[in-house]
């Protein structure tokens, strides 16, 4: 009867915990290429897929994805640690990426792992967006898509396109006014929090149910 209620009351715990719009879990930026493609495209041409220039190798970055389990929302800040360059222009380190409620959905990939995606339209905020040469930022509310974060895998990852709608850079009058498309893909941690509290309630309910056999 002790392994009954010990094994409920820890299962309401979970339950209250995993619905509270206060939970939330952590996923920091722990490698992975960062920036691993980008597009500069001439405005109004279509971008990704015509880029007039391409980002040149990958940019490294540091931040953190959150997931707001009650909400069911990704919130994320993602800064360069390395300039990005696309050969005419640079981001420059210290430039910065986020977005705050980008919904999204979960589906389970079994063994206790599941996917976060996004499942809705979002936008985020480029600030300070820095480049050099000093090409004015016209607009820097870039679209946010394509976001999907791998949980309790063994080798867990989080990705998400920005633009290019929303981030568009002046470089006239020598090259001309371009809208930006990034993809940015980095590892996180295997989080230690929901995952285990799950599987830990499972082999306390398993215990139970043998020994009251």
């Amino acid at each position: 009867m002790r392994f009954r209620w010990m094994t409920a009351a820890l299962a309401a715990l979970a339950l209250t915990i995993a619905s509270s719009s206060a939970y939330a879990l952590a996923l920091p930026v722990t490698g992975g290429p960062g920036v691993d493609y980008g597009e500069l495209c001439t405005t109004g041409s279509l971008c990704p897929g015509t880029p007039t220039f391409t980002l040149v190798g990958t940019a490294a970055v540091t931040g953190s994805f959150t997931y707001n389990v009650g909400p069911g929302t990704v919130d994320f800040v993602l800064t360069l640690v390395a300039p990005a360059t696309f050969g005419v222009a640079w981001l420059l380190p210290g430039s910065t990426f986020s977005a705050v409620g980008v919904p999204v959905i979960t589906a389970p990939l079994g063994g206790g792992a599941f996917i976060i995606a996004q499942s809705g339209p979002a936008t985020g905020v480029a600030a300070p967006l820095l480049l050099a040469p000093p090409f004015p930022i016209l607009a820097a509310v870039p679209d946010i898509s394509g976001l999907q974060c791998s949980v309790g895998t063994g080798a867990d990852q989080c990705g998400v396109l920005l633009g290019a709608g929303g981030l568009t850079i002046d470089a006239s009058p020598f090259f001309g006014i371009y809208d930006a498309y990034l993809s940015i893909n980095v590892n996180v941690p295997e989080p230690t929090t929901l995952v285990l509290v799950l599987a830990g309630l499972g082999g306390l309910a398993l215990r139970g149910g043998r020994r009251l056999a």
